[in-house]
């Protein structure tokens, strides 16, 4: 299954001018090669790619190779039997109306130029640990995107992005990118960025695996059950005639003093190291029923506890995990936390 998924990005600020001048750069890089692609198709010249991808080569000596590349193949996602109106046509007509002046019009230009010149798309290959222009990087505990400015030179932009709810791709995306980097088997995502507003959006697409469940509750399972007081997971070891085999816990107390992005960084790497052991033993991972775990509620005198589960969030460490099981072919089963 092939999915886009949308982010924002957080910049410095003399890092986001770097960017908007390499934007500009690709933006005009794609605009000359869909030019340059109708006039050789209508000559129909054979390997237009090849052409196309010499004349930016002389034009942008300054602009890495993959981002030509890139430039050629977004390119080609336009339509080349009509004119294609860059920055949008119904902004373009709007700005040739004469009774326009003032801010509305300064407005409406911004917007025309920030569709027109923002935009900057690196395609991915598993080869270049999954893109080499824009790359999702671990930094300090919180997701980042690197990207190349040229001359073997980066920016760190900060990713932000929370998932929406418990079916979110993005959980799977975060999954596969942990796996990745662990692994080092890394898998191929395209990364396109947008100016809007003077804020910059991204959307990156990749394919989601869709493995076979190979680890089943035929061989017995791995109970994982969360406690809030004192903060911790149990995990036990069970046959498949309901023996208990093994049973350890493990403190979750030092991921309360960390920032949102520092944790669940680290529930990721928790949740993929549970999926280890799950595969190590054969079994399947059994959890709490998502929808029926209990939530500290004003009022209920357990004060303590309730800023605890203010901290930690039992319901998103299990969605990462469910995630994470997915992607490995873990069988999980939810079962009534009582």
């Amino acid at each position: 299954m092939f999915v886009s998924l949308q982010f924002k990005l957080e910049l410095k600020n003399e890092d986001k001018e770097k960017l908007i001048k390499l934007m500009h750069r690709q933006s005009s890089a794609i605009r000359i090669a869909y030019n340059m692609l109708r006039d050789l198709e209508k000559e129909k010249t054979r390997n237009p790619h090849a052409q196309i991808y010499h004349r930016l080569r002389q034009l942008f000596p300054d602009l890495p190779t993959k981002y030509i590349d890139s430039a050629i193949y977004k390119a080609k996602q336009y339509p080349t039997d009509k004119p294609v109106v860059f920055g949008g046509k119904r902004l373009f007509e709007k700005l040739c109306k004469n009774h326009l002046t003032g801010k509305v019009r300064e407005g409406l230009k911004k917007q025309w130029k920030e569709q027109r010149q923002g935009t900057l798309i690196s395609i991915g290959s598993k080869s270049d640990k999954g893109n080499r222009l824009t790359r999702f990087e671990d930094l300090n505990g919180q997701l980042h995107l690197r990207i190349t400015t040229g001359n073997r030179e980066f920016i760190y932009a900060k990713v932000l992005r929370e998932p929406s709810n418990n079916k979110d791709k993005w959980l799977t995306f975060m999954a596969m990118l942990l796996e990745s980097w662990q692994t080092k088997n890394y898998f191929a995502y395209t990364v396109e960025l947008k100016l809007r507003d003077g804020e910059v959006y991204g959307s990156v697409s990749f394919e989601i695996p869709t493995p076979k469940v190979k680890y089943t509750k035929e061989n017995g399972v791995i109970a994982i059950d969360t406690n809030a007081s004192p903060i911790h997971l149990a995990i036990a070891e069970v046959s498949k005639t309901g023996e208990l085999l093994s049973y350890q816990t493990i403190s979750l107390h030092n991921l309360l003093g960390f920032s949102q992005n520092s944790k669940d960084h680290r529930e990721w790497i928790l949740a993929h190291q549970l999926l280890d052991l799950a595969i190590q033993k054969n079994k399947a991972i059994a959890i709490e029923n998502l929808k029926k775990l209990k939530k500290g509620r004003r009022g209920d005198g357990k004060t303590k506890l309730r800023k605890i589960l203010y901290q930690w969030n039992a319901k998103k460490f299990l969605q990462k995990l469910k995630r994470v099981a997915m992607l490995k072919g873990v069988e999980i089963i939810e079962i009534n936390p009582a």
